[in-house]
């Protein structure tokens, strides 16, 4: 028995403590909470209103909404209510759900359903006789002001769901001091190339995935977010990423798309790094060379045979053609190329020692130029946009040496100094030509939340109007310039609501203006603020320091492989972008592995780099003190490339260069360099061969180490030969005056013997009397004097 009441204490002090820690869950303070149900299970999605301001009570105001069951059991006697709340003047209101007014008796403001099974869902709707309602609209109150309406969701008479719309009410409109809106409209998207191209005269480019097609095509989240903007009018702020532009604009000429990564190459990506093959002490081994650079290791460039056609070119080029029209009378901001990662290049040389400055620099001057070539109309680059507004002093430096004339901030990271009973001006001054355009903290919490979730489009179209209606009225006689950017990378959703919100504001109520970027600029400095240390929660999110040292690295790989080139446009055209693409503040989202396209690009590059390259060899013989090293330097372009090689002595007291000048090498030829070389010594030398820019400014790829043997004769041994040289030449000199006095004494002994045949008689031993023996005498005789009693050979014995 005691057990038991033991085990019952138990459980209730368990259950007490669920519902207490339930108790716990709350809205954050100015943020609207999400359109989920409440405890008892039911989804009260809106999805209609008929009337996003109310201006008089002629007509009714109909709320169209989705019930879904989400208990996982039947419910009964399913009823939607409406509560109105007391009229709202202050922002600090709009949030505040706890005060949910005074139920509406009218039957035409209620909705039921027998029956709602478990997963179903069901659409219905409310309407509001605003003759009925109770005041201040009924009493012929006139104050402008906002009410929240709140479909209270309930079965079998237990609370079960509720859904909150705001409505503003406004019976006399503005005529002067109207709030100025500047908009913001992002389009941009993650880098796609990574350089990669296929070896034909048109360098097709290569992508890394074909989702840019999706994203571009009709009802696209892309092709949404044009017309949405289209709507808004030509004082409308587009701001743009050329890395996009010029992306579309390659699609529309054609291009290709690279193999999905399987889990080897997955792998094989992954454990890449930047290697260096060498002894202990960081010497090459000879032979080897630095990394891979053999002919049988160099990896091919991507073909048509690896790769499949992209179908995004037709949806591509009808999506420049929209956009086009819709920027023409506008104003077009070009981001930094691939939207550079501003924040992440203030704080890399204190976070990673690393200065990337020009590569900011140089993705302005590109993203300028790209965005006016595919636009074809002038741009601006004087507006930098950091990352969700996030500002800290560094940033602000770097806007001010960049050239921005304006900075994005958010509200939150610059409050004004003092406590204000309105909302502020967007214009800040933050130094020397240079201002910040603070955005409003709760428009921009509004503008974070997921717009695509069941019924969130309503809920937050009526949440921004409502904000932007009571920011005017709460101080009617002061006017206001306020800035609405909104994520760069926001949905579709969210973009059709915030051009529906602003609309609403500026046409349909018109208690506000849509401002044009100059006029933000112009406008009226607002007060005083402060910037606060840079957000933790984005600091979290920035590349690593091994990752940032890694960029500077890279941009030199390319530049130096551009100056050996005689078309360096064929490889920086691609490449360069592709660089900038590695600092793309896109790589902040998640699911996007940043490292994972620096290694691509990395990969692509090297993959022609690899094609040219010294020829390996284990070693050259050098016979004599002097002679000529041959180094062969191996060209796999396709265009002609202007190359020096140096070769350095490791031993110079033993073995001396002189380094030959630059030379060409055309496509796909081998060239071999001779380097002229002085040895004092003989034996192994070990000399390291690598290849220079033109100017020899730069090294090029891995070099190669081989040996030197040199066989050189000194002095003494040459002396020596000498002499023996001598010695022989004296030998042969006195053979042959001995065989020529021979020679000449037997000729006058024959000549004698003659003489003395022509006195005898006619057929005496003299003459023939023995012809045969005198043949056979001659042919005996092997001294071969015969040939030296030829007239006129005078030549020594070969």
């Amino acid at each position: 028995m005691i057990r038991a009441r033991a085990g019952a204490g138990r459980a209730a002090a368990i259950l007490l403590a669920v519902l207490m820690l339930a108790g716990l869950v709350t809205v954050l303070p100015g943020v609207p909470r999400a359109g989920a149900a409440e405890s008892g299970g039911i989804d009260v999605a809106p999805t209609s209103v008929s009337s996003p301001v109310l201006t008089s009570k002629g007509a009714p105001l109909v709320l169209g909404f989705d019930l879904a069951n989400t208990t996982g059991r039947d419910l009964d006697q399913v009823t939607v209510r409406v509560r109105m709340s007391q009229p709202l003047t202050l922002r600090g209101q709009l949030a505040n759900e706890k005060a949910q007014g005074t139920p509406l008796t009218d039957k035409e403001a209620a909705f039921s359903v027998s029956r709602l099974a478990a997963g179903q869902r069901a659409s219905g709707q409310v309407k509001i006789n605003l003759e009925k309602v109770p005041s201040p609209l009924s009493t012929g109150k006139d104050g402008n002001a906002t009410y929240a309406f709140t479909l209270e969701a309930s079965a079998g008479g237990d609370s079960a769901g509720s859904a909150r719309v705001l409505v503003p009410w406004m019976p006399n409109a503005p005529t002067k001091n109207k709030t100025q809106l500047g908009v913001l409209w992002p389009l941009v998207d993650q880098p796609r190339r990574d350089g990669t191209t296929i070896p034909d005269d048109q360098q097709t480019p290569v992508f890394e995935d074909d989702g840019l097609t999706a994203e571009l095509a009709d009802k696209g989240r892309l092709d949404r977010l044009v017309a949405a903007g289209d709507k808004l009018g030509d004082k409308l702020t587009w701001v743009v990423d050329p890395d996009l532009l010029d992306t579309a604009a390659a699609m529309q000429r054609g291009y290709r798309v690279a193999p999905p990564p399987t889990a080897e190459s997955t792998n094989d990506r992954d454990a890449r790094k930047d290697r260096k093959s060498g002894d202990k002490n960081g010497q090459a081994t000879p032979g080897t060379g630095d990394g891979d650079t053999g002919a049988e290791s160099l990896a091919n460039p991507r073909t048509e045979d690896t790769t499949t056609p992209g179908t995004g070119g037709p949806v591509a080029g009808t999506w420049l053609d929209r956009l086009r029209a819709a920027t023409a009378q506008g104003t077009v901001v070009a981001l930094p190329y691939s939207d550079t990662d501003v924040a992440t290049v203030a704080h890399a040389p204190t976070t990673a020692g690393t200065d990337l400055s020009a590569e900011l620099s140089g993705a302005v001057a590109q993203g300028g130029a790209a965005a006016q070539r595919v636009l074809n109309r002038p741009v601006r680059t004087n507006l930098m946009w950091p990352i969700e507004g996030g500002v800290d002093p560094s940033i602000v430096a770097l806007a001010k040496t960049s050239g921005a004339s304006m900075l994005v901030a958010s509200g939150s990271g610059m409050p004004t100094k003092k406590s204000l009973n309105y909302t502020p001006s967007a214009r800040a001054e933050v130094g020397p030509q240079l201002d910040a355009i603070v955005t409003d903290p709760r428009i921009d919490a509004l503008l974070a939340q997921d717009a695509s979730a069941p019924g969130r489009k309503i809920e937050i179209q009526q949440q921004l109007i409502a904000e932007l209606f009571t920011i005017t009225m709460e101080d009617p006689n002061r006017q206001r310039t306020l800035l609405i950017a909104p994520p760069r990378n926001m949905s579709a959703d969210l973009g059709e609501v915030l051009a529906q919100a602003v609309t609403t504001a500026t046409t349909a109520a018109a208690w506000a203006d849509i401002a044009s970027l100059d006029s933000v600029a112009q406008s009226a400095l607002g007060e005083e603020r402060t910037v606060k240390p840079y957000p933790q929660e984005l600091s979290r999110t920035e590349p690593s320091p091994r990752y940032l040292k890694a960029i500077p690295e890279l941009q030199q790989s390319l530049a130096t492989f551009a100056a050996i080139l005689t078309k360096p446009e064929r490889v920086t055209g691609p490449y360069t972008p592709a660089v900038f693409g590695t600092l793309s503040t896109a790589w902040r989202a998640p699911g996007l592995d940043a490292e994972a396209f620096r290694l691509d690009v990395a990969r692509s590059l090297r993959v022609l780099e690899q094609l040219v390259y010294i020829a390996p060899k284990s070693g050259v013989t050098l016979s004599g003190d002097k002679g000529k090293i041959p180094v062969t330097v191996v060209n796999r372009l396709t265009q002609p490339i202007s190359i020096r090689v140096e070769v350095t002595s490791r031993q110079p007291n033993r073995l001396s260069l002189t380094q030959a000048e630059a030379v060409t090498i055309e496509p796909g030829r081998t060239r071999a360099i001779e380097v002229e070389a002085e040895s004092a010594a003989n034996g192994k030398v070990l000399v390291d061969a690598r290849l220079l820019t033109p100017d020899g400014s730069g090294a090029f790829g891995p070099g190669q180490t081989f040996y030197v043997n040199t066989t050189s004769i000194d002095g003494i041994t040459l002396g020596i030969i000498g002499v023996i040289a001598a010695l022989l030449l004296l030998f042969s000199l006195r053979a042959y005056l001995r065989r020529r006095r021979s020679g000449s004494g037997r000729d006058e002994g024959e000549e004698h013997h003659k003489d003395d045949g022509d006195d005898g008689p006619e057929g005496g031993p003299g003459t023939s009397g023995h012809p045969q023996d005198d043949g056979a005498h001659h042919r005996g005789d092997t001294t071969g004097h015969t040939s030296w009693d030829r007239p006129g050979d005078h030549h020594a014995p070969a």
